[in-house]
């Protein structure tokens, strides 16, 4: 089973390859380049593995929220991809791989917070325990103030994501101790994450047609595309 995973909603393009068991992935800052490189990265990656596209039998691609414009290269060009070679496509949120950057032993709460801009982040709350994530909220467009007001802040809490630029002060002093702020390089997706939620969503028999897969950007319509007033 070959399958390669894309996610270009943040400034890192992430790409990944399953083959029968072994990972090849990459995950390069490439700010708003992700649209002129990500098909070279894409072949380098395929002869890094020795595979050819058509021997991908799944294809996961990152959904969103975050980057209009990065959500919209990365699911077209899955979708492409998928569509033409006649394979299924997972869509997978981002704040799903996001979250699968905490690795914790202990039950803990994990809470990925995006930048969202307009004062608002994206989030959602997960907690781990024995291994195993649980998703315990809906995908959030929310102000950090009323994201925190969800938390029970005497409740261990580990956060991460780029959000935690503009928010961290905020949330420290809500939370105080109960905060844990994760290292900067854990706070984007990482190919690796969509593989294995990939081929969680392969066991229970989840995967889609590439054209019914569709973009989660929480933010309402008329602010996703700026049209020109004549």
């Amino acid at each position: 089973m070959n399958i390669l995973a894309i996610d270009t909603t943040t400034k890192f393009l992430c790409l990944g390859i399953y083959k029968q068991g072994k990972v090849f992935e990459l995950n390069e800052e490439l700010g708003t380049r992700h649209a002129e490189l990500l098909i070279p990265k894409l072949k380098t990656l395929l002869k890094k593995a020795a595979l050819d596209i058509t021997d991908i039998d799944y294809f996961a691609c990152a959904i969103g929220p975050g980057s209009f414009t990065g959500i919209r290269i990365g699911l077209s060009t899955a979708k492409g991809l998928a569509f033409g070679l006649n394979r299924p496509l997972m869509g997978i949120p981002s704040l799903d791989i996001l979250a699968r950057n905490v690795s914790e032993k202990e039950e803990t709460l994990v809470c990925p917070v995006i930048d969202a801009r307009r004062a608002l982040v994206y989030s959602c709350l997960y907690k781990i325990k024995e291994n195993k994530y649980k998703k315990i909220s809906k995908y959030l467009l929310i102000s950090p103030d009323d994201l925190l007001k969800k938390l029970n802040h005497k409740q261990r809490v580990v956060f991460l994501g780029d959000g935690l630029k503009l928010y961290r002060d905020l949330i420290f002093q809500k939370l105080g101790k109960n905060a844990v702020f994760l290292d900067e390089k854990l706070w984007y997706p990482k190919a690796g994450n969509i593989l294995a939620l990939g081929r969680e969503l392969l066991k229970k028999k989840k995967a889609f047609d590439a054209l019914k897969i569709k973009p989660l950007y929480l933010y309402p319509k008329e602010c996703q595309i700026q049209t020109k007033k004549r």
